[in-house]
């Protein structure tokens, strides 16, 4: 098994994060959502991360302030979004590597919930599916799979409501779900 160094992007990666996007995604959806990202206020380069082998970027994740709005009030929450790998280098431990890692971080900034879009992968991380709590994104489509996770015992009580993103990511939610 290789062993991937999971480390913050820098400047120098960034061509390599938009190929790596383009090229597990199939189209460049995700790599302008990363573009974007960069450009906004909160983004935390610390909180990008690449998957490093033998010097070269193999895999990227990103994880980005959102909030869960609430009737009453909104709760902070932390986004994975995007995950990819390139396709030579997937089921050998770069993606666990990466949100292993990503989870470590987002605790250690004093995040308490974490959400992802995606399947029974995270399930081996401790996600479970949001509706079942009562968290949705805007304009819920039938059949999408919103995935949290405490990253603090307890966290979740009485958090139910709407995701609302940064403005980088409306672009792709609406190419994701138009309404």
């Amino acid at each position: 098994m290789p062993e991937f160094v999971v480390r913050s992007e820098a400047p120098g990666d960034y061509e390599q994060i938009s190929r790596i996007h383009s090229l597990a995604f199939g189209h460049d959806w995700e790599a302008n959502l990363i573009l974007d990202l960069r450009r906004d206020p909160s983004f935390d380069p610390d909180m990008s991360l690449v998957a490093d082998l033998d010097g070269k970027a193999v895999g990227h994740i990103c994880f980005s302030k959102i909030t869960i709005e609430t009737p009453v009030s909104s709760a902070e929450a932390v986004i994975l979004a995007p995950l990819a790998i390139l396709e030579e280098y997937r089921s050998l431990g770069a993606g666990s590597a990466l949100v292993t890692e990503g989870i470590r971080r987002c605790k250690k900034r004093g995040f308490r919930i974490m959400l992802v879009y995606g399947g029974p992968y995270y399930e081996r991380f401790g996600f479970r599916t949001a509706h079942e709590q009562g968290i949705f994104r805007p304009n819920p489509m039938p059949g999408e799979v919103v995935r949290m996770l405490e990253l603090v015992p307890g966290a979740l009580e009485g958090v139910r409501g709407v995701i609302k993103y940064p403005n980088a990511f409306k672009p792709l939610v609406n190419q994701w779900y138009p309404d």
